[in-house]
């Protein structure tokens, strides 16, 4: 039978510790979610004011694929606490794919609404464009191009304290609101200067290519999202650097107690990742002392690369044959 251990002895030695950690990091995770959400609602209300005075698509678009994402981190803080819930027997993954299905439909959703808005913008080219103010256009983003770094700040600050694919997500949702409109805010500032030139020309459409260029450097966003999910729900092997990091911590120890990796399962579900490494003992007696400890010092090395996963060693067995 394979040696398992859902637990490291030296991390959580009791379960009033176990509950602690776990706790604390959910804790966390629900901060920054909040943080995202009060912030996400004052940008959308602010931009939604600011498109409707300018009748600039560009802030639209932003105001737009913010609203989209607060229906997700309204749904993340309502399920969080599910994805702390402790393995069983019924759930030996626990919730850990049900978190990879909801990354899914909230990639879908940020897709169907980035293509809604490339569509629209290219109706109004059609159209002739608008003339806009580009000046105040400018100003807006700049403004809210620092209050998004402030956000982000916050957020990576708190996100030192617990890791998950959710909080990462919106962290990265947010360094892409920040790219955006210092991009807008760039973009719509050099058009002053264009003025009285050939290229005042294209001063009706600049508006809407400014949004469907945006719009299309977010979409690869929600895609690698929707991949990423995606591995995870068909036990796909994580990336090939978090395999290596795994083969390289794991190879080491092994060696040191005279033992040979022979096969590394490695499965990333969610926020949590699943290892299983199979060793040829080197002989027939398998002392449980030495696999303790190789097991101790193996998953705190681990410990030091990964935040959530578990271990488990499985001597492999040579098939025997009667000649």
């Amino acid at each position: 039978m394979p040696y398992k251990k859902r637990d490291s002895p030296t991390l959580h030695q009791k379960n009033a510790k176990q509950g602690e950690i776990v706790n604390e990091k959910q804790k966390y995770e629900k901060i920054i979610l909040k943080i995202s959400l009060y912030a996400g609602m004052a940008f959308v209300v602010v931009e939604l004011l600011m498109s409707l005075w300018s009748n600039s698509q560009a802030i639209l678009m932003d105001a737009v694929f913010d609203a989209a994402e607060l229906i997700v981190i309204g749904l993340s803080l309502f399920l969080t606490p599910l994805f702390y819930q402790p393995v069983s027997e019924k759930k030996p993954y626990g919730y850990s794919q049900f978190e990879s299905v909801f990354i899914i439909v909230k990639g879908f959703m940020l897709i169907s609404v980035t293509l809604g808005l490339i569509t629209n913008n290219i109706q109004i080219l059609l159209q002739g464009g608008r003339h806009l103010d580009y000046g105040q256009i400018s100003a807006f983003e700049f403004i809210l191009a620092f209050f998004s770094l402030l956000v982000l700040l916050f957020m990576r600050y708190f996100h030192k304290k617990t890791v998950s694919p959710t909080v990462e997500a919106e962290i990265y949702g947010w360094k892409i609101d920040f790219l955006c409109s210092i991009g807008i805010a760039l973009a719509f500032f050099a058009q002053i200067f264009l003025a009285e030139t050939p290229a005042q020309k294209i001063a009706p459409y600049f508006d809407q290519i400014v949004a469907i260029v945006i719009a299309l450097f977010m979409l690869p966003q929600p895609v690698k999202m929707i991949s990423d999910a995606f591995r995870s729900i068909f036990l796909f092997a994580p990336k090939e650097d978090i395999l290596d990091k795994v083969k390289d911590i794991s190879h080491r120890i092994l060696a040191d107690f005279q033992y040979t990796g022979t096969f590394y399962d490695v499965v990333l579900t969610g926020r949590r990742m699943w290892i299983s490494i199979y060793f040829k003992p080197k002989s027939d007696v398998v002392s449980m002392t030495l696999l303790h400890e190789m097991y101790d010092e193996i998953y705190t090395a681990l410990g030091q690369e990964f935040d959530d996963y578990s271990l488990e060693l499985v001597p492999e067995l040579e098939e025997q044959t009667n000649l």
